[in-house]
């Protein structure tokens, strides 16, 4: 049974969510799934060209690194948040997976 991309996100979402805690090892941990998650969605997407993911892929991960102090970290960690935020939801737009419209 594969894995359903629009769950995946959403449960991407919540662990993004999940890193205002300070605890860094917790940020940690919540970033580790992020990854796990996100190489499943490489695996099932493999043999597809979907467009613009790997730029709001990056912008994810760059977001999440810097909260989790893995890059130079200058900015806010709510705005890095939402900036990560904002990438989930360009993964689930028509311009990346449509989520909402197709049940993948």
């Amino acid at each position: 049974m594969q894995m359903i991309i629009k769950n995946a996100l959403e449960q991407i979402e919540v662990l993004v969510r999940n890193l205002k805690k300070e605890n860094n090892m917790e940020r940690l941990l919540c970033y580790s799934a992020v990854i796990t998650i996100i190489n499943r969605i490489e695996d099932i997407t493999k043999e597809e060209r979907i467009p613009n993911y790997v730029i709001y892929k990056n912008d994810l991960l760059e977001s999440c690194e810097k909260i989790c102090n893995l890059e130079d970290n200058t900015g806010d960690v709510g705005q890095l948040i939402g900036k990560a935020l904002v990438a989930i939801r360009n993964l689930k737009s028509y311009q990346c997976f449509n989520v909402d419209n197709h049940h993948i």
